[in-house]
């Protein structure tokens, strides 16, 4: 099934799954665009907690994505 998501930032992703998501998201980082998507997500959370004080789940894609619909990323 193929999703749109909504970023806060204003951005859009268009995904088939939330492994596709991360992947997306990752590529269009201007942080961490060549590591892993694992690495991708413990840097993004890490930064997501300095900045919003929010703790972002990285143990799977799913878990990540869920998490960054709770804090209200993706809207």
């Amino acid at each position: 099934m193929i999703k749109t998501y909504n970023l806060l930032d204003g951005g859009t992703i268009t995904a088939t799954s939330p492994e596709d998501f991360v992947t997306k998201l990752r590529e269009g980082s201007r942080f961490d665009s060549e590591c892993t998507n694992q690495e991708f997500m413990q840097n993004f959370a890490r930064r997501y907690r300095e900045l919003h004080g929010v703790d972002i789940a990285i143990s799977s894609a799913d878990t990540f994505l869920d998490s960054l619909e709770l804090a209200g990323y993706i809207i």
